[in-house]
């Protein structure tokens, strides 16, 4: 078991360690929107899809994924008490309570289940000439889930979040996801949320 405690009171940014400022980043945010290009890995096929998020905290999210032909899309949005899934636009849709959603490939949740595992690890990639990242990583431990771990990497100067790998439980990859175009504390309309 790793146990980290983080006090920035009274620290500017240039006196904390790399894990102080994430930590202190994030804690400060209040939504953000972002673009993913996501791989999935599954019986030696690889699937590609353009993810973007849009997300007000603490429990407002938008997702929508689109195949790499775009042939199909699938919208999944969460207002705070309910879940809306929606494919291709279809007036057919799926709504479940908000406590069932929870998508590790948003920033906030991930952050959300590190700082809650026991399990976690940090560590730092200083052998990228032009920009170090931080790659944090949390082991879950649902059972009834493929995946077993997830780590996501963020950017030491920008502190903006640059990829996220999630593995399975015979430890290979499941899938990627390069984040782009990532907006922190956007003004976003809060029509997207609309689950009617």
């Amino acid at each position: 078991m790793i146990s980290l405690s983080v006090c920035a009171c009274g620290m500017s940014d240039s006196n904390m360690d790399i894990y102080e400022k994430i930590h202190n980043y994030y804690n400060k945010m209040k939504s953000y929107s972002a673009d993913l290009d996501l791989t999935v890995y599954s019986n030696k096929t690889e699937n590609r899809y353009f993810i973007t998020q849009k997300t007000i905290l603490p429990n407002k999210f938008y997702n929508r994924a689109t195949d790499e032909k775009g042939t199909f899309s699938v919208i999944t949005v969460t207002d705070g008490t309910t879940t809306k899934t929606q494919a291709n636009g279809s007036d057919y849709s799926i709504t479940v309570p908000a406590e069932d959603y929870l998508n590790i490939l948003f920033v906030n949740n991930f952050l959300k289940a590190y700082y809650a595992s026991e399990e976690t690890s940090l560590s730092v990639d200083s052998s990228l000439i032009k920009s170090d990242k931080t790659v944090f990583t949390v082991s879950l431990e649902n059972p009834d889930i493929t995946a077993s771990k997830v780590s996501m990497s963020f950017d030491n100067k920008t502190l903006s979040p640059d990829t996220v790998t999630v593995y399975g439980k015979d430890g290979k990859t499941l899938a990627t996801a390069k984040y782009e175009n990532f907006k922190y504390n956007d003004k976003i309309d809060e029509s997207v949320f609309n689950t009617d």
